[in-house]
């Protein structure tokens, strides 16, 4: 791997388009070619905005609104839809009911939990968002699963949700209790974060 120039980067992007396209189409995407707004101007180098939405983005974030609309009392018709999410769709269903967590209750989480298992999910990003989820609206099949997880996962980018989840619904002695537990496990970089997530402004505190 080697670096290139810039007259080498538009050599190779021409020779590139008059190997694969027609000798017409060659020449309006050349013409079209504007190096001078792509590289030195502080514009975005699309010639439009580009667009990321995905119809199964949309699909996940409308299979969690079906769930809230229902309020727990049944599953929606295409529940089963979840079974064919990858990781990035499934973040996609728990974010939406995260956003609209005022709308959750303990009867949608026991539904979803009944039909997904989500509790029992191993995908680490499922976790990090139904975990915290289920402690703050304190969710009791959560907890032992959520324990379990702080005390096996070092990343903060994962225990960060469950302590803060803690922390905001009133449950910071549990949260400090989980902690200690783990002062041995964590890197010195996890008990700092985590320390300030739960206010720990002593020592006494943390090994009380």
């Amino acid at each position: 791997m080697t670096s290139i120039t810039i007259v080498e980067l538009q050599a190779t992007w021409a020779q590139w388009i008059e190997e694969n396209y027609s000798q017409t189409e060659t020449n309006r995407i050349l013409g079209a070619t504007n190096w001078n707004t792509w590289i030195y101007e502080s514009t975005l180098p699309a010639p439009g905005l580009l667009d990321f939405d995905t119809l199964e983005a949309s699909d996940a974030a409308n299979l969690a609104y079906a769930y809230i609309e229902l309020g727990g009392a049944s599953s929606p018709a295409n529940y089963k839809d979840y079974f064919d999410f990858y990781s990035n769709l499934k973040v996609i269903f728990f974010d939406t009911l995260k956003a609209n967590i005022d709308r959750v209750d303990l009867a949608l989480l026991d539904r979803i939990d009944a039909d997904y298992a989500v509790t029992a999910d191993p995908d680490p990003e499922v976790k990090q968002r139904w975990l915290p989820m289920g402690l703050t609206l304190n969710y009791e099949p959560s907890y032992d699963a959520a324990h379990t997880w702080v005390s096996s996962m070092g990343r903060c980018k994962y225990l960060t949700p469950v302590y803060s989840a803690l922390e905001s619904s009133g449950q910071h002695d549990l949260g400090v209790q989980w902690y200690n537990e783990n002062l041995d496990f964590y890197h010195p970089v996890a008990i700092t974060t985590e320390a300030r997530v739960l206010n720990l402004s002593t020592e006494v505190e943390f090994i009380k």
